[in-house]
């Protein structure tokens, strides 16, 4: 395993505006059988204190793992739906994520993936969200 410095950058929308929040961690990196693997603790800045973030990928795919205080499974590719559970302290509620685009690249100093997607909670909210993450090597 390798350090990293993890960067999200995210932009969401919703009909009742547009907010905006950006994350720096401290986290781990490593590659295995044709997978890039990335992991962090959230921070009190993203609201998720006590949970673990995995991210994995490959050229066209990515999947986000959560578990701890607060819990979900997210699976980006393009085109595709993914049905699950986002679990708080509080509450379990249903999500859809709707895939719209799946950008991963190498980058001199690490990784650099863009997801565009439609997050639906039930079946009237929807946000559209846009989430940039960098994986610093350095």
């Amino acid at each position: 395993m390798q350090k990293a410095k993890i960067t999200v950058s995210g932009i969401s929308r919703t009909g009742e505006g547009t907010s905006r929040l950006e994350t720096v961690n401290d986290g781990t990196f490593t590659e295995k059988n044709g997978y890039c693997y990335a992991r962090y603790e959230e921070t009190e800045a993203s609201g998720m204190s006590g949970t673990s973030t995995t991210l994995k990928w490959n050229g066209s795919q990515v999947l986000l793992i959560r578990h701890g205080m607060y819990s979900m499974r997210q699976e980006f590719a393009e085109g595709c739906s993914c049905a699950g559970d986002y679990r708080t302290p509080y509450l379990v509620l249903p999500v859809e994520t709707r895939t719209k685009r799946v950008r991963v690249r190498k980058i001199p100093c690490g990784w650099k993936i863009r997801l565009e997607y439609d997050l639906a909670y039930g079946e009237a909210d929807v946000n559209r969200i846009v989430t940039t993450i960098t994986v610093d090597l350095r």
